[in-house]
Formats: structure tokens, sequence, C-alpha cells
């Protein structure tokens, strides 16, 4: 049960950061096509951050690295600016998918999602291995 909590803030963190105003004009234009490239690396640390947080709350009396807990807000980082820059770099490249209205523009978001719940599901996977 403990583990469903875990995954369930850590999702709400996800939603914090991206669809809140903590994913500010500035970095989501940025996002839009991929470049430039600060403004989407300050997104995917507001990310790692988050769950940085959470995971260090979540461990609070109990055993667990301060080294993994680095390691996987590090994971966070990585993955959410690669994602975000893929993800930018196929709209500059495709201009149909920008379309609201598009099924292609459902898809690739659809996917951009997937892609992140893939990480978060592998964080917590690892966090609750140790």
């Amino acid at each position: 049960m403990s583990q469903i909590r875990l995954l369930m803030i850590l999702f709400f963190c996800h939603f914090l950061a991206d669809y809140t105003s903590l994913c500010n004009t500035w970095m989501c234009k940025a996002k839009e096509f991929w470049t430039p490239l600060f403004p989407i690396f300050c997104h995917a640390w507001i990310h790692a951050i988050l769950m940085w947080l959470v995971l260090f709350v979540w461990s609070s009396g109990t055993w667990i690295s301060w080294t993994i807990i680095l390691q996987l807000s590090l994971f966070q980082l990585i993955t959410h600016f690669l994602i975000d820059i893929l993800k930018g770099k196929i709209n500059y490249h495709f201009t149909s998918l920008r379309d609201v209205n598009s099924d292609w523009y459902r898809i690739l978001f659809g996917l951009d999602q997937y892609l992140h719940i893939i990480v978060i599901l592998m964080m917590a996977y690892y966090y609750n291995l140790i």
C-alpha cells in the first residue's frame, strides 16, 4: 500500500511541475520547439527537485541511502529533459502535430506523458528495491 501512496505523490509532483505555474510561459515556449535548452533544463530541474523532496521526506524514519535519492532525482532530471527535447524536435519538424485538434497531436501528447509515467514507475520500482 505504501508503494501506491508513493506513486500517487510522485505523479502529483509531475502534475504540479507540468500543469501549474511551476511551468511558466518561458519554459512552455522552449519545450514546444526544443530550443533554447536552458528553459527546458530549468523545467526538468523543477521535476527533479520535487521528486527529491518527496523521496527525502518519504525516507525519513527509515534507512535509505542519500545517494540513491540523489541518483533517482538526477535520473528524473535527465530523462525529463531528454523526453521534452525529443517532443519539441518532433513538433518542430512536423508542423501538422502542432494543431491541437489533430489526432496526431493527441497521440504525441499521450506518448510524451506515457514516457514520463514509465520514468516515474521505474523510479518507484528502484526505490522500493532498497
